[in-house]
């Protein structure tokens, strides 16, 4: 045996940088081939519920080789460190360790970093909990989860105050701030580009006269075989959703202004490619595994978040914001 200090193997698989091309699709000025690139965030960054999973920074990441991170290095001929994971606050990018064993993802970053992408503030809000919890019976209600409750508006706004949006304008406000700041820190040489979060819930010229409710539940169910790509919210909680997800890109917006970081609003621009939408969507609608009885439901990974249509439409804008940046 030799005398060094012996060290733990890793718990996790350790992201190693992707083998940046050698003729790429595009070649930027500012950022040539084979810089380092890091991408952080959460699901939505992830690319969660879409094929050729990586398994990194762990399996329970559900990160995708198809994300957004991976076609922006292939595109750029960038050597990408992706970190992102399903679930990611902004805790977890700064400080937390999400999942046992795996660091804070900003320790990814470096002096050496050139390029950092991020979404986040999504599970800050619990925006996706909520919409979780908010999935009903009938377009009026109620919903599944709510004791008879006819929408989730009518448990998080109590006396004319909305719990969620408060916890917006201050919490979650605050934890992007303090993300944006500390990696312009750890990565002082990068450009950053924050990346928003696309329309799950329509506004309301984008929002069918009939309503934009399709069920979750059909005879199968009974069976334990439940529709796919459903859309089980009531017409209040859609306006109140989307009120919510208003709420979050207006906050990121503004941090990403006083961080002078640039913010790519992809929000109003998805509105007619929502998971409402039933040409085109940008975002998967619900599809739903479980029990016969109802006891146990769970929603398939991918629900909600952007299909390949809509990481297609992402990777455009971060590559436009990119190339605005260092092209």
């Amino acid at each position: 045996m030799g005398g060094g200090t012996a060290t733990a193997a890793p718990m996790w698989p350790v992201p190693a940088p992707y083998p940046s091309s050698t003729d790429p699709q595009e070649a930027l000025a500012g950022l040539p081939a084979g810089s380092e690139y890091v991408a952080l965030g959460d699901s939505y960054s992830a690319g969660y519920g879409l094929s050729d999973p990586t398994r990194l920074p762990t399996a329970a990441c559900g990160q995708s080789g198809q994300d957004y991170p991976h076609r922006i290095a292939a595109r750029f001929g960038l050597a990408l460190t992706d970190v992102t994971c399903g679930g990611a606050t902004s805790e977890d990018v700064t400080s937390g360790h999400q999942f046992k064993g795996v660091p804070p993802q900003i320790r990814s970053l470096s002096a050496r970093t050139r390029l950092v992408t991020l979404t986040i503030g999504g599970n800050d809000a619990d925006l996706f909990g909520t919409a979780a919890s908010c999935l009903a019976l009938s377009a009026k209600g109620p919903v599944f989860s709510g004791r008879d409750a006819p929408s989730c508006r009518s448990t998080l706004v109590q006396d004319g105050e909305d719990q969620l949006g408060v916890k917006i304008q201050s919490r979650v406000a605050l934890g992007i701030a303090d993300t944006l700041a500390a990696v312009k820190r750890a990565a002082p040489n990068a450009v950053i580009v924050f990346l928003g979060y696309p329309a799950i819930f329509p506004d309301a010229d984008h929002t069918p006269k009939g309503g934009c409710f399709r069920s979750a539940l059909d005879l199968g169910t009974l069976t334990g075989s439940f529709p796919s790509n459903s859309y089980p919210f009531t017409n209040t909680d859609v306006r109140y959703l989307h009120g919510v997800q208003a709420a979050l890109n207006d906050v990121s917006e503004s941090a990403a202004r006083a961080a002078g970081v640039r913010f790519v609003d992809v929000f109003s621009s998805t509105e007619a490619h929502s998971a409402c939408a039933t040409t085109k969507p940008y975002v998967s609608g619900v599809s739903l595994d479980g029990a016969g009885d109802l006891r146990r439901i769970d929603l398939e990974p991918g629900a909600l978040h952007p299909n390949m249509r809509g990481v297609a439409y992402l990777t455009e804008r971060v590559a436009a914001a990119t190339r605005d940046l260092v092209g």
